[in-house]
């Protein structure tokens, strides 16, 4: 490995990584992974490039060997911003003109050659089959490289990666506590310049304005809604709705600080909520306290679910409960990570877990009441890494 210009971690973390990965690949008997998405090519590598948003090419596919051998196959043009971003030293390029400027004849032989040169093609190799992750390739391009590998058994390799990605290490809490701490001056900033009259966009634009002033790399596009017709209309983007009197106003999402995401909720309304989205709200905010409240090390991510879930159903509002069973996600260099906050989940609670817990209430024409907390296990019980103000707030 070695130190680049854009890396945003040291190459010991990156050996961290790595050793942890390869532990795993030996004990499910892993010859090989071969990972094409973003998230996964970023934790492992610290890869980057503009082009994971193009739906035409993948910039970057990266072979992990049990011998601990990385490289990355990529385009002749990407190369260099492969060296100029990453901490992999065997980068190998495919070309358009058969090879003739030193590069691999196809994108798939270039993937494949590392396992040739190991002697690896009839060997068992991982790939993104599961389990909250997703190949990054087209099926032109993935059948190409499942030809090349017809003699290897294809097996899933998502419960290894996420065996090393759900467990932060402290470089990683310090950037996600870094843009859990822009993610609610953000959102407060943006509640702070609510009126009535101001579009769902406007209010998105005037958070996103601060993200970025705070330091933020991207934003999701939030989700921002508000009214009776919008409140189940779940994960919509804004919209060019004026917001008015009376009307409950949910954010949810986060910016992306040094690849890591927040995701949070906040809900406020301009005048006086009535009494029924009061309630419900403080029900609904009380059950996510009380799940963080159970998390510390050694406990079952399927009690937590449970200390939600016996808060939301105690309520004269169970029927309202949206997801019963289901109250949050683990978060980091993805928005959404394994292990969920889900009933069936029995994954212990290690020190390094974050969070996003959200349950919520959902009728309609009142409201989808609740918030969203992110949250660090630690070794003693858990943080809240965003304590900003969580009532509902009173334009």
């Amino acid at each position: 490995m070695r130190q680049s210009p854009m890396l945003k971690f040291s190459i010991q973390e990156y050996e961290d990584r790595l050793a942890k990965l390869r532990s795993q690949m030996e004990l499910q008997g892993l010859d090989a992974l071969i990972l094409t998405s973003d998230d996964n090519t970023y934790y492992f590598s610290g890869f980057q490039s503009i082009v994971w948003d193009s739906k035409v090419s993948t910039p970057c596919v990266l072979t992990i060997i049990k011998d601990g051998g990385m490289s990355i196959a990529t385009s002749k043009s990407g190369t260099e911003t492969a060296a100029y971003t990453s901490c992999v030293e065997d980068i190998r390029f495919y070309s358009r003109n058969g090879g003739k400027d030193g590069g691999y004849p196809s994108f798939a032989e270039t993937i494949v050659n590392p396992l040739a040169q190991k002697g690896l093609l009839k060997g068992r190799i991982g790939l993104e089959f599961s389990f909250g992750t997703k190949m990054h390739l087209s099926h032109v391009q993935r059948e190409a490289l499942f030809a090349l590998l017809k003699d290897a058994a294809l097996v899933d390799c998502s419960s290894a990666l996420w065996f090393v990605r759900s467990i932060k290490s402290a470089a990683e809490i310090a950037f996600m506590r870094r843009c859990a701490a822009i993610n609610c001056h953000g959102i407060d900033a943006g509640f702070a310049s609510l009126k009535e009259g101001m579009t769902e966009l406007e209010l998105y634009r005037n958070i996103v304005i601060d993200y970025f002033k705070g330091g933020a790399e991207k934003s999701l596009l939030l989700g921002i809604r508000a009214g009776a017709e919008r409140y189940p209309q779940g994960n919509c983007p804004p919209s060019n709705r004026p917001i008015n009197q009376g009307e409950i106003i949910l954010v949810d999402g986060g910016p992306i600080c040094d690849g890591y995401y927040g995701d949070i909720i906040r809900e406020g309304v301009i005048g006086k909520p009535t009494d029924r989205q009061k309630a419900m709200f403080d029900v609904a905010r009380e059950a996510c306290y009380a799940g963080i409240n159970a998390m510390k090390p050694g406990v079952r991510v399927s009690d937590v679910v449970r200390a939600v879930d016996k808060v939301m159903d105690a309520s004269p509002f169970k029927e309202f409960s949206a997801a019963p069973g289901h109250v949050g996600h683990s978060i980091g260099t993805g928005v959404h990570e394994y292990p969920l906050l889900d009933i069936e989940c029995d994954t212990i609670l290690q020190p390094g877990m974050i969070f996003a817990v959200e349950p919520y209430f959902l009728e309609r024409g009142v409201g989808s009441l609740g918030i969203e907390e992110n949250v660090l296990v630690t070794e003693t019980g858990v943080e809240n890494l965003t304590p900003s103000y969580s009532d509902l707030i009173i334009v």
